[in-house]
């Protein structure tokens, strides 16, 4: 491993709680493989309070987003830490994977996938920990402009009308993928694989995208209900729509 990777995280914490009974055997080894100092308790009262004192650079929630309890966990962290915040959750199960997206979710592992799939996110996350600002290159320019948003990629933000738009790392990839490639329809997998070194299944990351497309449409959108810039094509994919004026056909299934 370079020892630039490996100076990163020589001081990276991550901070793991569970409502549930999980695989600590795999989950706490592989995060010490990467380097990662581990702090680990059941879910209570106090949670809020370590993390705060912990400042951790992940947050690995292993819950059942099927309760609604978990899933007000998953909201509750994500108000209460900017760390990196992956669940572990039973699955199969897209709708419940689904749900702690929405709630705040960066990632979202299932029991199922084992240790192999769970390292291998982690050197993801990685590999984006000790990323220094992308390197301009004639065709991927640091920023985009789509009318009146602006792309900064030196920076990783967003901006309509000189604000900043509070976008998530995974919520800016998305919208960042789907700037590089505007006025062109792009599938939930293709999505999903440029964002996560992860594959998902058809109906997965249709399910997964559809929650991160909501959230962006909601910080992106001036009419969420209306869309302007994010386009539903059915049965295809999200396109970020280049003109003003968009063509009927896709206006009626914008929101969709």
């Amino acid at each position: 491993m370079p020892d630039r990777y490996e100076e990163s995280f020589r001081n990276a914490v991550a901070f793991v709680t569970h409502t549930r009974e999980y695989r600590s055997s795999d989950v706490l080894p592989a995060l010490a493989r990467q380097g990662y100092t581990t702090t680990e308790r059941p879910h209570d009262r106090e949670t809020e309070r370590l993390l705060a004192q912990f400042g951790p650079d992940l947050v690995v929630l292993a819950i059942d987003p099927r309760a609604e309890g978990d899933v007000a966990l998953v909201r509750a962290v994500a108000r209460a830490s900017s760390a990196t915040l992956l669940v572990i959750a039973p699955g199969p199960n897209p709708q419940g994977m689904s749900s702690a997206l929405e709630a705040g979710a960066d990632l979202c592992l299932r029991d199922t996938d084992g240790v192999d799939v769970l390292t291998a996110q982690l050197v993801a996350l990685g590999r984006r920990r000790v990323q220094s600002a992308p390197v301009e290159t004639e065709d991927e320019p640091s920023v985009i402009n789509v009318r009146d948003l602006m792309l900064d990629f030196d920076r990783c933000q967003a901006v309509r009308n000189h604000e900043t738009i509070p976008l998530t790392p995974t919520e800016f990839k998305i919208l960042a993928y789907l700037a590089r490639n505007a006025g062109k329809v792009v599938s939930p997998v293709e999505i999903l694989r440029a964002v996560q070194d992860y594959t998902y299944s058809e109906r997965e990351a249709q399910e997964i995208v559809k929650v991160y497309i909501r959230r962006i449409r909601r910080k992106v959108e001036v009419d969420p209900a209306e869309p302007s810039y994010i386009i539903n094509v059915r049965g295809f994919g999200y396109m970020l729509e280049r003109r003003a004026q968009r063509r009927e056909s896709v206006t009626r299934q914008a929101a969709a």
